[in-house]
């Protein structure tokens, strides 16, 4: 078998390099304008706004999350209250329910609520931030209760979560 010497691969090696570098000089420049205006420079800009929102909307919330605990007096977790002042399981009260709104609040913006434990709730007829944030003592026991959560109700505060979910919707309106 007849191997070409390396001089004959070097000069056909040049000899394609000299041909194809203009036509890859010009790609680059092609390149190079198209990139100006191409619509994913326009959909980079758009993300880069959305982004952005989203941020100034987070630190939105957290401002409203933080004047809301700071105007409120420092509270007992309900669910011990409860157990201070002798609430009884007959006392407890199952929430009111809502027909299933045209858009429901997402239970997972809330700490502690997951998809699973979201589908419950919707489950139980309950449908929005405002719901649980209305919630009587009794309300909050019949539902730990319910679910056997063990005062996670209250250690991870759903109705204040609630509460200011809500005021950050109305603020955004």
């Amino acid at each position: 078998m007849y191997w070409p010497s390396p001089c004959a691969w070097s000069g056909a090696v040049e000899t394609s390099q000299r041909i194809f570098q203009p036509i890859i000089d010009d790609f680059e420049q092609r390149a190079e304008r198209y990139s100006e205006t191409a619509p994913a420079t326009k959909a980079r800009a758009a993300t880069k706004t959305l982004i952005a929102e989203a941020q100034t909307f987070a630190r939105d919330v957290t401002d409203i999350a933080a004047r809301t605990v700071d105007a409120e007096p420092e509270k007992v977790d309900p669910v011990a209250e409860d157990a201070a002042t002798g609430l009884m399981p007959e006392d407890f009260r199952q929430p009111k329910t809502i027909a299933r709104p045209s858009k429901p609040s997402d239970f997972k913006a809330i700490t502690g609520i997951g998809p699973k434990l979201e589908k419950v709730l919707n489950g139980l007829g309950i449908w929005t931030f405002a719901q649980v944030a209305a919630w009587a003592p009794e309300e909050i026991a019949w539902v730990e209760d319910y679910l056997s959560l063990n005062g996670r109700i209250g250690r991870d505060e759903w109705p204040r979560q609630a509460a200011a979910l809500v005021l950050a919707a109305k603020a955004k309106k």
